[in-house]
């Protein structure tokens, strides 16, 4: 069974299942629960399960937008009130994310729902929540306990708290800011320690987080070039986190990328030892085998259907077009722009 798929076990078959290698074979009946032979199964005629299963039952699509937005209010309120030095709201906020969390490292849709477009005016507070949730499940990828995961969604909730005390001219600027601007933009991670540390209700790494975050393992990062072995490893998976959401998230001046472009820089980035590889990996691995067998279209703008993922270099699978194939670490002059409309 690929690795990845041991957490679908147990979930409803939406629909009636046919092999996409042997043409009209019936494989599953829709309402079935999915098991590790049925995986095997889905797998050997080519059919990602993934794609048959129904997300988590009890909630709806539309339950689920109207829990973020809920959650959204009231990290904006809790935020507000932090900034008054009044933390009387942190441990109803704290309660609220970590049934989020829960959630979030059941429901296989995840990335899709928090990337969502939403107002420029609330990306702080739902750039917050993303960095959460990406931290739980990037601990859930690497094997780490539920504690540890519920404890990296709150570094990565409170991470950037510091920039509210950024004069928001600069936060919304329209175009690339100066040097003084960006400057200036550097001190949030001093701010977010700040505010953070003298708040009983949270763990001490959530505080050195928010100083931490934008720290390089090269010693390339800010406020004080940290290398490697002087940023804790937690605070590191934030900042992979922090790193794709940011890129998968319009704001201001700065387009939104798909999720293969930011993989492609993450992976750049760690080649660069600017983020640890053996988080960007892991990680890359698992939103590339959520695309297996999925159209896509490449940068030449032909379509390709991804089928194979190569476990070192997820990033550049192995693609058909029609009968020919591709493996796109011999093709350099090819990636992958987006899933084909």
């Amino acid at each position: 069974m690929e690795k990845g798929t041991e957490d679908i076990i147990g979930y409803r078959i939406k629909k009636d299942v046919y092999s996409n290698s042997i043409e009209g074979l019936f494989l599953l009946k829709k309402g079935a629960t999915l098991t590790k032979k049925h995986v095997e199964l889905l797998t050997k005629h080519q059919v990602n399960p993934f794609d048959v299963i129904s997300s988590t039952e009890e909630t709806s699509p539309v339950s689920v937008s109207d829990t973020f937005t809920s959650l959204l209010d009231e990290v904006k309120q809790t935020f507000h009130h932090i900034l008054e030095q009044d933390d009387s709201k942190v441990e109803n906020l704290l309660h609220t994310y970590e049934k989020i969390i829960d959630f979030s490292l059941q429901e296989l849709n995840i990335l899709e729902i928090i990337h969502q477009e939403t107002s420029p005016k609330d990306y702080i507070y739902q750039h917050s929540i993303n960095v959460g949730v990406i931290s739980a499940i990037i601990g859930k990828i690497l094997g780490l306990s539920r504690k540890q995961c519920h404890l990296l969604s709150q570094m990565g909730l409170f991470h950037d708290i510091g920039m509210l005390k950024i004069d928001s001219s600069i936060i919304e600027a329209q175009n690339r800011l100066t040097q003084k601007e960006y400057k200036e933009i550097q001190k949030h991670t001093i701010y977010g320690k700040s505010m953070l540390f003298q708040i009983a209700q949270l763990d001490i790494l959530i505080s050195r987080t928010a100083l931490l975050h934008h720290e390089k393992i090269n010693g390339k990062g800010y406020p004080s070039q940290r290398t490697e072995k002087e940023i804790p490893f937690l605070i590191q998976i934030v900042s992979v986190a922090d790193s794709f959401n940011s890129m998968c998230s319009a704001y201001t001046y700065k387009e939104k990328k798909s999720h293969f472009e930011a993989i492609y820089e993450l992976v750049n980035e760690s080649y660069g030892n600017a983020l640890n590889p053996a988080i960007v990996i892991p990680f890359t691995n698992f939103i590339m085998r959520k695309q297996l067998f999925k159209k896509v279209t490449l940068s030449n703008n032909e379509i390709a259907e991804i089928i194979f993922i190569h476990q070192n270099e997820p990033h550049l699978p192995l693609v058909r077009q029609k009968d020919a194939y591709i493996d796109l670490r011999r093709a350099s002059s090819l990636k992958i722009s987006g899933l084909a409309n």
